[in-house]
């Protein structure tokens, strides 16, 4: 894509605050931090773009969309007040809090861009740093940094994107696909405010229980995580490669269910104990990118690492209501040889391994999280490669309509600095799943050849 086609140009910046109460009000809220929130301090904020396709002029989208997604914004964050707050480290404060004070506002940005809308909306392999041109940033300081901020970029004749970026350390990727559909939905209705109880935060944070105090742990690792000012909420400087590109595949709910069968008959073939083994659609759909990575990537260290975020709210004792705003994920940790994974059963021993940490879970899904600390991660790449998943498919992101059809594509840009690879629903809504990954460009041509090929396999040996 030229660089002389990216150009952005930017027509208003604006704060839009919270629809105002029809009650009296508070002037502030405030949000403790619980364990969840702590572990998230610093890291990257996740940056989510929605493509829709909607092939009318400037002055179209100008008059007919804008106002609709302003106004619907407003009384959404009437629903989401700490989304338009900052999180904040006051002095006399042992932690920091998640702070509205009344007056506060999110920013939106409005863009246009002449850019090719349907190639940065493609599945096929573009340079990552291109698609921050349609993302907003967020300001960090040592004491406060916005939870939130805006972008909708025009593009003239195609359609619009929107795109996030949320701060961690306020909000889990459940949360904020609940405020996107919430928002979603009240535009759809033209701005008619009540949610449905599916969509309606829960704020009450009595009802995380700390019995390990993990709270402690994680704040007392932060001094370890590169020497860093231990009160700073300045974010990591994580840095994609500058030839980083992203790429987006996809597993038919045919292609799993294949890959499923061939998985369950090599757990037959291997093991002599006739024990169950029912591999998931995420055990498989991990398995398959993970594998894929390691064979592209032709490793030489021992051991293979996977990182992933396992949503607590159900697996706690006592549960937590689904639809609690705030962070309530853990780390799960996997571990497999490498030259196993690239082995003729490396899909079934990754499928395996991954099957046996989630099953792990049932004996307490806070078991060992501990260990879990700021800086796990620089720790396990000493020892080999990491990957790790971002998104899931249960946040159903295709279903986000704001009234004027489902996204064209939903893409998570902020993969590029964390090497993870992006689960999400497939946008037929048919069973599949979307897989974006982030590689190198040399990388890319023998990634996608891997991918293709191992499906072919499986489709050979389903027939």
């Amino acid at each position: 894509m030229a660089q002389s086609n990216l150009v952005v140009k930017v027509l208003d910046v604006s704060r839009v605050a919270p629809m105002p109460h029809t009650h009296n009000s508070t002037t502030q809220t405030s949000l403790p931090l619980t364990f969840f929130d702590v572990q998230w301090l610093r890291f990257p904020p996740t940056q989510r773009l929605f493509f829709y396709k909607f092939p009318y002029p400037k002055t179209t989208l100008i008059d007919t969309i804008l106002p609709k997604l302003k106004h619907s914004l407003s009384v959404t964050l009437h629903h989401y007040i700490p989304l338009a707050g900052n999180l904040a480290w006051p002095l006399e404060s042992g932690k920091p809090i998640v702070q509205y004070n009344e007056g506060d506002t999110v920013s939106l940005t409005v863009a246009e861009s002449e850019a090719n809308f349907y190639e940065l909306s493609g599945n096929s392999f573009r340079v990552a740093k291109e698609l921050h041109y349609f993302l907003p940033y967020l300001l960090a300081s040592q004491t406060r940094v916005p939870a939130m901020a805006l972008q909708i970029t025009l593009f003239p004749n195609a359609g619009f994107c929107i795109g996030y970026a949320a701060n961690h350390g306020v909000i889990d990727g459940k949360s904020i696909a609940m405020f996107m559909h919430s928002w979603a939905s009240i535009c759809k209705r033209d701005g008619e405010s009540t949610l449905s109880r599916e969509l309606t935060p829960i704020y009450d944070r009595t009802i995380v229980k700390d019995p390990s105090d993990l709270e402690e742990a994680y704040l007392n690792g932060w001094p370890a995580d590169n020497g860093a000012n231990n009160r700073s909420l300045e974010f990591r400087d994580m840095k994609a490669p500058p030839d980083a590109m992203l790429g987006t595949f996809q597993l038919t709910k045919a292609n799993i269910e294949s890959i499923k069968k061939w998985v369950e008959a090599k757990w037959q073939e291997k093991r002599t104990k006739k024990l169950a083994f029912h591999p998931s659609t995420f055990a498989i759909t991990s398995a398959y990118t993970w594998v894929c990575l390691i064979k592209t990537r032709k490793l030489t260290t021992k051991k293979v690492y996977l990182v992933f975020n396992v949503d607590c709210r159900a697996r706690l004792e006592p549960p937590i209501p689904s639809t609690y705003f705030g962070n309530c994920v853990t780390g799960c940790i996997v571990d497999a040889d490498t030259n196993k994974c690239m082995e003729e059963d490396g899909l079934a021993i990754a499928a395996w391994a991954i099957g046996e940490a989630v099953g792990g879970l049932a004996d307490g899904v806070l078991k060992g999280a501990k260990e879990l600390s700021p800086n796990i991660l620089s720790r396990l790449k000493e020892g080999g490669l990491v990957s790790s998943i971002a998104g899931s498919p249960r946040f159903e992101l295709y279903k986000t309509d704001f009234g004027w059809g489902r996204p064209s594509k939903v893409e998570v840009v902020s993969i590029d600095k964390t090497e993870a690879f992006h689960l999400s629903d497939s946008r037929d809504g048919n069973g599949g799943i979307e897989i974006g990954v982030v590689l190198r460009k040399h990388e890319t041509e023998s990634f996608a050849s891997m991918f293709a090929s191992g499906l072919e396999y499986h489709q050979v040996r389903e027939n």
